[in-house]
């Protein structure tokens, strides 16, 4: 059945109302519309046009996000199919919850002595197929016999007992170079209680894996691949080391502490102390205070961990305190373990409505006394905690999430269950789960078996029509990685795009859709478009090294209102990651402007990873580059004409005020974005303009203050970009003020003050993505960049006064940047001005 559009909008009433008003008017042309007469308004929902999304519920129309952009009126339709999200039954043998546990409790038990005995471990030997490439590990030595080994057979003993051991715990082994540097060669880890919750014991042999050589390229963290509990598949030619635990006549079981807590058992005596604990005295509470309100990265001193734990339960009383209080946690020790695991259940903090945040912040709860941007601090590798993590989930019900899984011991945790439901009850979230999943399977083999479980898990029960729409994108996303592969192989050394070239592409692409591919696809970055046939005539290959194809389809859903077609740079050779992490955070930044009643028009355009090193990123419709708008006019020179941008804004947009107006907010938006996050490489062919104004940012590749550099010299000048043109743009030329300059500067110190407000957030965020694999985000001192450019510690005046500080800094060397523009606009002629059209 056709869908019905209404131009007419209606926020502020409800969805239900708005259909009762539409079958009221037409109760008498249902024939003449094709709609059954015995159908209500109940039968049918709303749906955006030329999008597969659907507004219900008992909500206005105002607070979809969908109507606050501005987007297509919707339409009248039936509702999905609900039988095509039937799953497929399948019959699963009964696994009994025991096997290989033994049965009674006497079996369960050790003895009293082995209870109390210290964690050891004996190195049995090593196994190494062939040496790593450093000359300074290799040194000849007297023959031996072929069949002889190297073993150690002697106990290392640990400093904590038997009983002591927290499920999550790893024993950590590696093989460093014997200097003063250390520098790490090998590493394995191995789960000292598995996942039902048994000790290990006995023999293991496992494969090691290896540290990347300074000369090889890797796009995994070190600090992330050391977390993984999993060992070496390539057994071939792995490192193989041999250790033996202690052994037991039975299987050994760690008690569950939570039933521990519940019967009252092992820790009486603490919790007669917890209860008896005196309030904190006055002369201790301005520490405590000042302890609790420091930045997630400050580090707690041995006397500020004992105060905190001392007063555990003055620190449950504010959920702010909770991190500090469980960094301050001696995990290898079971009483306070289970003191801690009693606080947190006894806790009304955790469903406290006290601490409510704007709710227009997405990760920030309005109904939690836990914000939930604690609840992912909670969630990050410096907590393990079962118990912990769990409570920390609870308060992420309601959201989607990030990169955590990497922190869980096991395959199985409340995590992994709770993305799993949240997938699996909403169709854009499971979109965005396959891809990530599948993009991680394909760029991390230290996780590989995790997110393919997690990945299987959801494809079982995500419905066939989920199947059937993954199936298409997978087939598409290899067929455009095969074409653009062939374009590389051909012309690898090309940067100028000649009329072959596109000729090439073309006839490849020809084929490509004559030979069967998918009719249509939901496009991968977002899941709401579905793209139809490729619009051949309209796609080129782009100049740059990587040889990116520039793509056009059809919009294949009949409901569109719009003529435009889906634009898509698909991409081989390039790590998306770290794009997707700064549009999202991006995102994040324009809903905390939002709480303050600023519309900065960000525009985050829409990025994906689809695999090794394969992406997709969003064409943004009537868009060019500003190396494009000054090479246009007079060639690389246009660099220092203040004047040519202003000009093609006029020529573009009908209303230059209104133009001016989005030029001077977006600016503004951006301008603060990239300074806090510390993006570089801001040159003229990353920097974009659409034909209404709106300025937007590019291609972020240098990030957190990681700058390029030539010689050693920064190739970094300013804080950010503010060049002459811009100003010119605003009315500003040389030392004067124009009123929009004064409310280009008034916009800057807002949003800057307002993304103060939320320090501990953005902070929160970074550390959580600290150990993902992003070649510059592996240390503390790369989160540092936040702390320092948004003045943790200064005053609100001082922090106003240093970015304007930095607006002057950008006006008195806006030449320097211009020189550097020029330059790339002369390296760009010489490699195709091709490059800079796209």
């Amino acid at each position: 059945m056709d869908p019905w559009v209404t131009r007419k909008m209606l926020p502020e009433r409800l969805l239900n109302k708005v259909l009762l008003s539409f079958f009221a008017k037409t109760a008498s042309k249902k024939a003449l519309l094709g709609i059954p007469e015995d159908t209500c308004e109940a039968d049918f929902v709303l749906r955006v046009c030329g999008r597969e999304e659907y507004l219900y519920g008992d909500k206005p129309l105002q607070d979809f996000n969908w109507v606050q952009r501005g987007g297509d009126p919707p339409g009248s339709g039936g509702p999905p199919d609900p039988d095509l999200d039937l799953v497929q039954k399948e019959n699963w043998a009964q696994v009994d919850d025991c096997t290989g546990v033994a049965g009674t409790h006497e079996q369960l038990t050790i003895d009293e002595k082995d209870h109390e005995r210290k964690f050891r471990v004996k190195v049995l030997g090593i196994d190494i197929p062939s040496l790593p490439k450093i000359p300074e590990l290799i040194e000849r030595t007297s023959s031996k016999n072929f069949n002889e080994e190297v073993l150690w057979n002697c106990w290392l003993e640990f400093n904590i007992k038997i009983r002591d051991l927290p499920k999550g715990a790893r024993l950590n082994l590696q093989v460093t170079i014997q200097s003063e540097d250390g520098r790490l060669l090998y590493y394995v880890n191995l789960l000292l209680i598995d996942h039902r919750s048994l000790l290990r014991q006995g023999e293991f042999i496992l494969h090691m894996w290896k540290m990347p050589e300074k000369s090889e390229e890797s796009s995994s963290s070190i600090n992330a691949d050391k977390l993984t509990s999993a060992t070496n598949p390539d057994k071939a030619s792995a490192m193989a080391i041999a250790i033996l635990l202690d052994k037991y006549c039975y299987p050994v079981v760690l008690p569950k502490s939570r039933d521990v807590c519940r019967d009252g058992g092992g820790g009486g005596e603490e919790a007669e102390g917890e209860r008896g604990q005196r309030e904190m005295p006055n002369h201790l509470k301005k520490q405590f205070a000042a302890i609790v309100n420091t930045d997630p990265l400050h580090p707690l001193s041995p006397e500020d961990k004992e105060l905190l734990w001392h007063f555990r339960t003055e620190c449950m009383r504010d959920p702010r305190a909770y991190p500090k209080l469980l960094a301050s946690v001696r995990w290898g020790k079971q009483e306070d373990v289970l003191a801690t695991h009693r606080l947190l259940e006894r806790s009304s903090a955790w469903d406290s409505r006290s601490f409510s945040v704007p709710s227009a912040v997405p990760l920030l709860s309005p109904l939690s006394g836990l914000d939930v941007g604690l609840a992912m601090q909670m969630l990050d590798c410096h907590y393990s905690d079962a118990q912990v993590r769990s409570m920390a989930v609870r308060k992420l019900e309601t959201l989607e999430d990030d990169d955590a899984v990497k922190f869980e011991p096991y395959h199985d945790s409340a995590l992994v269950r709770f993305l799993l439901k949240k997938a699996l009850r909403s169709k854009r979230i499971g979109h965005f789960l396959f891809w990530f999943l599948r993009s991680e399977i394909a760029q991390s083999m230290h996780y590989q078996q995790r997110y393919a479980v997690l990945l299987e898990a959801y494809l079982r029960g995500c419905g066939e029509e989920m199947l059937q729409d993954f199936r298409k994108q997978v087939e598409m996303t290899e067929a455009l990685q095969k074409v653009t592969r062939e374009m590389k192989a051909m012309y690898a050394d090309k940067y100028d795009i000649t009329a072959q070239v596109v000729f090439q592409l073309r006839q490849k692409l020809e084929t490509l859709q004559s030979a069967g591919s998918p009719k249509s696809f939901r496009v991968p970055y977002d899941p709401g478009l579905r793209a139809g046939a490729l619009l051949i005539e309209q796609c080129k290959v782009m100049a740059s090294k990587k040889k990116p194809l520039w793509l056009q389809f059809k919009r294949a859903d009949p409901t569109t209102l719009s003529k435009d077609p889906i634009g898509i740079i698909f991409k081989d050779g390039d790590d998306l990651r770290q794009d997707m992490l700064i549009l999202q955070i991006l995102l994040i930044m324009e809903s905390i402007w939002e709480t303050e009643s600023l519309d900065l028009c960000l525009l985050p355009y829409g990025c994906i990873s689809t695999g090794n090193r394969i992406g997709m990123i969003e064409i943004v419709k009537d868009a060019t580059t500003i190396a494009n708008i000054q090479q246009s006019v007079v060639g690389s020179t246009g660099a220092f004409k203040d004047e040519i941008l202003y000009q093609w804004l006029r020529d573009k947009c009908v209303c230059e005020d209104k133009a001016v107006e989005k030029f001077l907010y977006s600016c503004g938006g951006y301008c603060v974005a990239t300074y806090v996050l510390g993006i570089g490489d801001r040159h003229n062919d990353n920097i974009m303009i659409t034909e209404s104004g709106n300025l937007f940012h590019i291609d972020f590749g240098h990030i957190l203050g990681n700058y390029k550099s030539f010689m050693g010299i920064s190739k970094e000048w300013v804080p950010f970009v503010l060049t002459p043109d811009f100003l010119y743009v605003m009315g500003t030329s040389g030392k004067k003020s124009s009123p929009h300059f004064l409310k280009f500067q008034d916009v800057c110190v807002k949003a800057y003050l307002a993304l103060r407000h939320h320090t501990n957030l953005l902070i929160i965020l970074f550390s959580m993505m600290l150990m993902t694999g992003m070649p510059q985000l592996t240390s503390k001192e790369d989160i540092e960049y936040i702390r320092e450019a948004l003045t943790v510690g200064r005053s609100e005046e001082e922090a106003q006064r240093h970015l304007l500080d930095q607006i002057e800094i950008c006006r008195e060397k806006g030449w320097m940047v211009q020189i550097n523009w020029f330059v790339h606009l002369v390296l760009g002629i010489k490699q195709g001005v091709e490059k800079r059209s796209t």
